[in-house]
């Protein structure tokens, strides 16, 4: 039975021919100058032999010096080496999943999703839906985003943001590689939502699942899984409400969503007017159905700084040098509000510029690439 676990702490996209020649032919150049650094540092081993063979005292003294600078110098060579056969062995096993990501590039959910693809570098494809017909996802009985379908190791489909980050990553550092195991320890069972609906859901979907190997402390592992469900049941219903706050800033909000969006021209349009309004009354109701504040600033304000409470002062992110899931999903969430009234007036009232700027810095570098230079107090 496999184990509940938190994650190890760790932009596919493809340059165009030319780029991706330059930068294999830098690579290998790269290559061949590591190749020649055991040889030169074997040469400490000799440098300081003076002619004839007779070796005087500072003489056997530069020999340990240059012996000792040479082993250090291979000892480096071959952790360096190792790492990048690491880094290449990852890379196979990320090869054998074929990712397919239908979304929207505005929700929330969807852009958890994307967080945590782009951190892993697992490569993907991303199909655009309709918001409106959602012709795209007619496969699916499951009408919501986001979905990812995998192929390759096995032909799954995967629905719900929390259950498809968990999943992968389980597969991630599985050694078995078997999705289908792995999903099956994630049975469906009925729940109902927020508003007493029954739905169906996924048990042990904030659980990443580890078979083998040493656990991470039960707090590490709570703090991880308590944080991802506040993303999903409280961080992500302040959007709504923030976004369409006033007509002005529903009708921008629409204006992102149309053209970030797939919409036909007429749909565009009917979409960003008659959106804008329906959606700045609806956020009406849902600050209601979730009890925030007149001012729903103050609630976004407010998760904000609870969230920087739980990172800390020491480190930067929750998961320590590294971000983990909780990490990538708040991220995901606040990213979709880029670009809108309510993202700025955020980085203006709390300090979350700093560790979102950092994560946006992770997520570019991908997973292996620690964060330096974080001033701990």
């Amino acid at each position: 039975m496999a184990k509940l676990w938190r994650p190890f702490n760790n932009n596919s996209q493809h340059g165009d021919v030319i780029a991706h020649l330059t930068t294999t032919t830098a690579n290998m150049a790269a290559s061949m100058a590591k190749l020649w650094r055991p040889v030169y540092a074997m040469r400490g081993l000799v440098l300081f032999r003076p002619p004839g063979g007779h070796r005087s005292k500072r003489s056997w003294t530069g020999f340990a010096a240059g012996g000792l600078f040479g082993a250090w110098t291979a000892r480096n060579w071959w952790e360096e080496r190792g790492k990048h056969l690491a880094q290449e062995a990852d890379t196979e096993v990320h090869s054998e999943l074929h990712l397919t990501l239908y979304q929207y590039k505005t929700c929330p959910f969807c852009s958890k999703v994307r967080a945590f693809l782009d951190y892993h570098n697992l490569p993907y494809k991303v199909v655009e839906v309709n918001p409106l017909m959602r012709k795209e996802i007619r496969f699916s009985t499951y009408r919501k985003v986001p979905i990812v379908l995998t192929e390759g190791t096995a032909r799954l489909q995967l629905n719900d943001s929390a259950f498809i980050s968990s999943v992968l990553k389980s597969y991630m550092i599985s050694a078995e590689k078997d999705l289908e195991k792995i999903t099956s320890y994630y049975p469906e069972i009925e729940s109902t939502d927020a508003r007493g609906k029954a739905m169906m859901t996924r048990s042990n979907k904030y659980h990443v699942m580890r078979a083998e190997g040493p656990l991470p402390p039960d707090d590490v592992i709570k703090t991880e899984v308590e944080w991802r469900k506040w993303v999903d049941n409280h961080l992500v219903h302040l959007i709504s409400p923030n976004v369409y706050r006033t007509p002005k800033e529903a009708l921008a909000s629409f204006d992102y969503i149309v053209r970030e969006g797939k919409f036909g021209r007429w749909e565009g349009l009917a979409a960003k007017y008659v959106g804008a309004a329906a959606m700045y009354l609806i956020s009406k109701r849902l600050k209601k159905r979730h009890n925030m504040r007149d001012d729903v600033r103050q609630d976004l304000y407010s998760a904000a700084n609870e969230w920087l409470v739980a990172v800390g002062k020491k480190r930067p992110f929750l998961g320590g040098d590294d971000p983990n899931l909780a990490d990538l999903e708040v991220f995901g969430v606040f990213r979709v509000m880029e670009g809108l009234q309510a993202f700025d007036d955020v980085l203006t009232r709390t300090k979350l510029g700093p560790w979102y700027h950092r994560m946006h810095a992770a997520i570019e570098a991908g997973v292996g690439v620690h964060w330096e230079g974080f001033e701990r107090t």
